[in-house]
């Protein structure tokens, strides 16, 4: 259960620090990306959510460096479980994404499910 938790993770890794690079650096590509115009207005809103994104990023990384030291993440890899289910259920009842409804929330759901597998069946450092 560690391994897969672990690749998933590092999979969310990926995708987050990728979103992030791209509405830092190319927020035009992102806009397009996400199906929104981009104009300057909207300039500031790519900059703040590349903000979030690359908090994100740096959140599912620490937790990864938890789990390979034995350190207990439990509350960490809830919280960002969590986000992620909400996340992906609430752009999906307010903008009808029903993309963001299976990624997001299934990524959420199989990190709290598989964090409290690992935990449940692991000793960890406190």
């Amino acid at each position: 259960m560690k391994r897969f938790l672990i690749v998933v993770l590092a999979l969310a890794l990926l995708i987050e620090a990728s979103l992030a690079f791209m509405c830092f650096f190319l927020p035009k590509t992102s806009f397009h990306f996400l199906d929104l115009p981009f104009n300057e207005t909207y300039s500031l809103l790519g900059y703040i959510i590349a903000w979030f994104l690359a908090l994100v990023s740096v959140l599912v990384g620490y937790s990864i460096y938890c789990i390979l030291r034995n350190r207990d993440c439990r509350f960490l890899l809830n919280l960002i479980g969590f986000w992620w289910i909400f996340l992906g259920v609430g752009i999906y009842f307010k903008f009808g994404r029903l993309d963001n409804l299976f990624l997001d929330s299934a990524k959420g759901l199989l990190i709290v499910l598989l964090n409290n597998s690992h935990h449940k069946n692991t000793n960890v450092n406190v």
